[in-house]
This record gives structure tokens, C-alpha cells and sequence, in this order.
């Protein structure tokens, strides 16, 4: 029983050092409109520039905002980019913070970890909540690889931050299922880190498309190993958008693509992730497996059109 109660000592002193590691980073987003306010949360991402991340559905709408900082002073603070298919945006403020929030990398975070919400839930200012990671890769409409958790998540924490116990942030609290249980959702900082670089280098986020809907496949073992495929699962191309860069590269219904830009592609999952990385405009090669033969494609990467959703 003692090492128990050493152990959860040593558990509760390390989510209470992470809490109180990344809690100056952690800001209240108010923003006024036409339509009445609204309260989010947002993190402080690069300290010298007083750049901050937060959803984009906290301020759409708006070029200016509140932010409050944990010292409880309010500052006025620009919208300087969002997107709202990500739901992302970048917002700069003067910090009263020197060090902003580290990124922890995608290799680090698996299904059972513990993790802690950040954030202003109902306007309550800088809750704390303790969950586990429960999935990662989840896919819910444009946004790719979301974490999904059980640590309390509730309106107000959106744009917040959820971070490991080493408080590095893991991801950007972003919706909840309210008919469930404790399933709310993050955007990883893999894709936060994305869409930052192009906010910053743009102004907007891109959108890259190479125009099939697809689904895993399991490729047969044998199969896989008398070909020497990168893997025994793949995205099987349900359907081809006609005029699409995938058309135009002559990928078929029921091909099945095992890798993209040398990375395997055991997922729907997995392929979005290195669509998402592509720039728009660049060349990405498929490995595709077509009738037992395994070939090579190379798309064009494009901008997604307005009227697809993928």
C-alpha cells in the first residue's frame, strides 16, 4: 500500500507540475460581434511574437479580440489569420509571458496516456481536468488524426490546450459529441504546426486534394509478401473524381495505394496525413496495387476545389 501511495504522489505531483508549467500559456479568447460574444480559450505558441492559436470558430467573424493572460490583465489582440475547414486560427497579442508552450511530436502520444485539458470551460477561468488519451487518427469530417479523450472538455475550452504530463501540447481541444460520454476531440499539433507555417507564410491555410474517397484495405499476407509491399494494408479508391488530380494521374476504382511519398498509407488516416503535408502544386508518388501488380502514380497536388468535400 505505501508504494501505492508513493506512485500516486508521484502521478499527482507531476500533473500538478504540468498544469502549472503550462498554465501561463494558456489565455481567455473574448470575442464581440453582431451576434452577441462568445468565451474560448487559446495558447500561447511563440512568446516574442505574442502569437497565439486558438479554433477558429472562437473568432470568426472578428478582426480583433479580448485576450487575458493568467496575470488576470486583458490585452487587445488581432486576428491575424483562420481557416475555418481546419478550424484554426493565429492571433497576435502582447504576452506578458516569455516562454510559450512546446509541441510535443506525433511519436509520442498513444492510446492511454494521460493527458490534461487546459482552458476556460463556461468561463471558468483556467480549469485543469485529467483524462487519457482514448484514439488517435480519428477522422470527423475535413479535420485528419484528431485525438479523442475523456478528460473533461466543455464549451469555453475550445481553442485550448491538451498536453501530455510533461506539459508539452499534444493538441487544440476543438468539439465534444454531446449525445456521448466523454468524448471530446483535439486537433494534433502536427496539423497545428502545419497550418501555423502557412499562416504565417501565406496568410491563410492551403488545402491540398488529389480528388479520390477511399477506405482501409487489408491486403491478403500472401499477396503482400510474394510482391514485397510496404505493408499488408492500404486505402482502396472507392471513387475517382473525374477531371481530379488522381484522374489525371490514372488511378482507378478499387486501386489500392500502400504508400505516398514513401510513407505507408495503412489508413484513410494515414493517407489524408501525407496529402495534408504535401504543398499544393508539388508531385506526390503513390504506390498503387492494381490486379496483383504493384505500380507507381505520381499526382499533382491541388488545391481542393470549393465545392468538394472530401
Amino acid at each position: 500500500m505505501e508504494m501505492d501511495n508513493t506512485a500516486a504522489a508521484l502521478v499527482s505531483a507531476g500533473i500538478q507540475e504540468a498544469a502549472a508549467k503550462v498554465g501561463p500559456s494558456v489565455v481567455r479568447v473574448e470575442a464581440q460581434g453582431a451576434r452577441g460574444s462568445g468565451v474560448g480559450s487559446g495558447v500561447l505558441v511563440d512568446a516574442a511574437a505574442g502569437e497565439i492559436v486558438t479554433n477558429a470558430h472562437v473568432v470568426h467573424g472578428q478582426s480583433e479580440v479580448a485576450i487575458t493572460f493568467h496575470d488576470g490583465i486583458t490585452r487587445g489582440g488581432q486576428v491575424l489569420a483562420l481557416d475555418r475547414l481546419y478550424d484554426l486560427a493565429l492571433v497576435r497579442t502582447q504576452s506578458p509571458v516569455r516562454e510559450a508552450v512546446s509541441l510535443a511530436t506525433r511519436a509520442e502520444l498513444r492510446p492511454g496516456q494521460l493527458v490534461l485539458a487546459v482552458g476556460n470551460p463556461f468561463g471558468f477561468d483556467w480549469t485543469v481536468t485529467l483524462g487519457v488519451v482514448s484514439a488517435v487518427e480519428r477522422m470527423l469530417g475535413p479535420l485528419d488524426g484528431l485525438v479523442q479523450t475523456d478528460a473533461a472538455i466543455n464549451p469555453g475550452n475550445s481553442g485550448g490546450a491538451l498536453t501530455d504530463l510533461e506539459g508539452r501540447l499534444v493538441g487544440i481541444p476543438t468539439m465534444i459529441l454531446a449525445q456521448g460520454q466523454n468524448l471530446g476531440f483535439a486537433i494534433p499539433t502536427w496539423q497545428v504546426e502545419l497550418a501555423l507555417g502557412q499562416f504565417r507564410r501565406l496568410g491563410r491555410a492551403q488545402h491540398p486534394w488529389i480528388g479520390i474517397r477511399g477506405t482501409t484495405e487489408v491486403v491478403s499476407p500472401e499477396l503482400a509478401q510474394l510482391l514485397e509491399l510496404p505493408a499488408a494494408r492500404g486505402v482502396a479508391t472507392l471513387e475517382v473524381e473525374p477531371g481530379g488530380p488522381a484522374d489525371a494521374a490514372g488511378l482507378l476504382p478499387f486501386d489500392v495505394i500502400t504508400a505516398a511519398g514513401g510513407e505507408k498509407t495503412p489508413s484513410i488516416a494515414a493517407l489524408r496525413r501525407v496529402v495534408r503535408g504535401t504543398e499544393v502544386g508539388d508531385r506526390l508518388v503513390l504506390s498503387v496495387l492494381r490486379h496483383g501488380e504493384l505500380q507507381e502514380a505520381s499526382i499533382r497536388v491541388r488545391e481542393l476545389p470549393p465545392v468538394v468535400t472530401r
